[in-house]
């Protein structure tokens, strides 16, 4: 988990309001009352009250509601709970006793590198049935911003029936305030020497999720309004802070120094570079005040050798600059599918990567299985804001190629005369397919073989002899051997299923543009890229096949998958490919209809069998 701390939207109660519990809030639920009034000051400190009443539909709802969690950042802001009670159905009222309202810290396990000054205020409701509601309100005071400016983004929860919400926003009459709105109701009101923006939104019927589609950020109902002028403002504000994070202090040069040695290639020099960083500093964001935002100097973190997505940034802008190398950090949404930016400015990122504009390479140096040569998954074709003190401007990866991200796995099994299957499996991979096959490799042992076998096939044994030594290599090649539990007795006429091997990478056509079993109707992530299997099962002396699957190949608009089968001396031959090439990474929906019968045809084809003659 990465977290970059500017998106003020994780820390506004509304947020976390409709997270928490959030399998419960839809078809059970209906919100009564859901008003949230931001009063606004000059300087961008605001104060939110929150109202809300919720309705039990069904039992299940009722036990599952009885509980609501408020997440506030302790550093910056003030949380006042005003009222709290379950309304019977019956019209008696149960106010939550004091002692029912607990302060509770974030449950993180120890595998999470994550510090946060992130609190939550817990409101257990006392007999909680079906047909009753719980009510409850409270005040949150922001003393201390982040991001100079107010900015908020909200996408209306389809899947939560809503009798009424409402966002509004109270500001001095000299505050401009931009707003950009899709769906929903819209007024202003003049209060004075104050204006109130009002934002409203009703929800008769749950439209539950669809899980796998890009973000409703992109294309729900949604709003946003902000202070900020332009993106150019965001950038700027963030590029100051950057360059003092990045100076090359005499620690610096020296470090990079070392490491080029006499490299005089540049090129060369930002991979070793590149590599250095990845390889020797760990990840640990420590987001509490204004670290959320603000990047720790590159000195430090060659002290600590840890630091966020931010510091990690600006310790290689800092390495380059001391090889005149210039970078520039880039803002980024990461493992978040959102693909737009609104056309009113708001610093809505979560993350922060960087950009070479001497080799016109965007870098991902926070992971340590990313390369000089490629991003992971879901950073390609995002839009991002390149932070250039005066020269901030927003921009886009570019796409991914599928020539470029390449997975390959070639297994080649044994079959002996008593019937036990034991072989090899050698899989490579390239590009973002090859930042995958790292992380999954990561630690893997004789269990992690067990575990991989059964995933793909039946059980077995097995082991890797070949691993990945170059965390930070463009290509990585593994190597495993195998034995399978499961005897076969092809002379008494058993099928045989061409076995996949001892693997990590996905078989061709179950990644790169998602499930399919139903079409879909939202826009939904899609991946470039090439998957290749090959299988060979040397065969008992003796034993023939009666009959082979007939080759196979369907294509859609964006994605084509083949398969040959073949009989080659004692040896059966299986390959199989399939191949996406998406105009982009955001795939229209009618794109899925196409799909369900492409992966319905994959499936039957990797189920194929291969059957022998009794007789032989």
């Amino acid at each position: 988990m990465r977290v970059f701390g500017i998106s003020s939207a994780i820390l506004i109660a509304a947020a976390l309001l409709f997270a928490a519990n959030a399998r419960a809030q839809s078809a059970g639920y209906t919100w009564l009352v859901d008003r949230h009034t931001y009063v606004i000051d000059a300087d961008g400190r605001w104060t939110m009250v929150l109202e809300a009443e919720r309705k039990a539909h069904d039992a299940q709802a009722a036990r599952d509601g009885a509980r609501i969690d408020l997440s506030y950042a302790a550093s910056a802001q003030r949380i006042e709970i005003l009222e709290a009670a379950t309304l019977k159905a019956d019209g008696r009222r149960l106010p939550v006793a004091g002692d029912k309202i607990l302060d509770i810290a974030p449950q993180v396990s120890r595998e999470v590198a994550l510090y946060s000054d992130n609190r939550t205020r817990s409101i257990i409701f006392p007999h909680v049935e079906a047909g009753d509601s719980i009510r409850f309100a409270y005040r949150l005071t922001t003393f201390d911003l982040t991001w100079p400016g107010y900015s908020r983004s909200t996408v209306w929860p389809t899947p939560h029936r809503t009798k009424l919400s409402e966002r509004i926003f109270e500001r001095p009459a000299g505050m401009p305030l931009g707003v950009e709105q899709h769906g929903g109701d819209y007024r202003t009101e003049q209060v004075g020497e104050r204006v109130r923006q009002i934002f409203s939104w009703r929800n008769q019927k749950s439209v539950p999720d669809e899980a796998g589609s890009t973000s409703p950020a992109d294309w729900g109902p949604r709003f946003v309004v902000s202070t900020f002028k332009s993106y150019a403002e965001i950038g700027n504000h963030y590029a100051n802070l950057h360059a003092t994070a990045a100076a090359v202090m005499p620690d610096v040069a020296a470090l990079a120094a070392e490491i080029v040695g006499s490299t005089a290639d540049r090129a060369l020099q930002a991979r070793l570079l590149f590599g250095w960083v990845t390889r020797n500093i760990r990840y640990v964001a420590v987001s509490v005040g204004q670290g959320k935002l603000t990047p720790t100097a590159a000195s430090e973190t060659i002290r600590n050798r840890y630091g966020d997505c931010k510091a990690v940034v600006a310790l290689l802008a800092a390495l380059l600059a001391a090889r005149d190398i210039a970078s520039e950090p880039v803002l980024i949404n990461s493992n978040v599918a959102k693909y737009v930016l609104p056309e009113t400015p708001i610093p809505d990122f979560n993350h922060v990567i960087l950009y070479v504009p001497e080799f016109d390479r965007y870098l991902e140096p926070t992971s340590q299985y990313s390369s000089f040569a490629a991003l992971p998954w879901g950073h390609y074709d995002k839009p991002v804001l390149h932070a250039v003190a005066g020269k901030s401007r927003t921009s886009r990866v570019p796409r991914e190629k599928a020539e470029d991200n390449v997975a390959e796995t070639h297994t080649i099994a044994t079959i002996g005369s008593d019937g036990r299957i034991s072989g090899t499996t050698h899989e490579k991979a390239s590009g973002a397919m090859a930042t995958s096959l790292k992380a999954l490799a990561m630690g893997a042992n004789e269990a992690t073989a067990k575990t991989q076998l059964r995933r793909f096939g039946p059980p077995g044994t097995g082991k890797w002899t070949k691993r990945a030594k170059d965390q930070s290599a463009t290509d990585v090649e593994l190597s495993a051997e195998f034995k399978l539990t499961d005897d076969i007795d092809l002379g008494a006429g058993e099928s045989l299923t061409p076995p996949a091997g001892l693997r990590f990478l996905a078989r061709p056509g179950a990644f790169l543009v998602g499930t399919h079993d139903t079409a879909r109707v939202y826009p939904f992530p899609c991946h470039a890229g090439r998957e290749i299997e090959t299988i060979e099962v040397i065969l008992p002396a003796g034993l023939r096949p009666a009959r082979l699957p007939a080759d196979r190949s369907w294509k859609t608009s964006i994605a084509e998958y083949r398969s040959v089968y073949a009989l080659r001396g004692d040896t059966l031959y299986v390959r199989r490919e399939f191949v996406a090439h998406p105009e982009s990474q955001v795939c229209r929906p009618e794109y899925s209809r196409e799909l369900v019968e492409l992966m319905s045809n994959i499936r039957r084809d990797q189920r194929s069998v291969v059957v022998f003659d009794k007789s032989l």
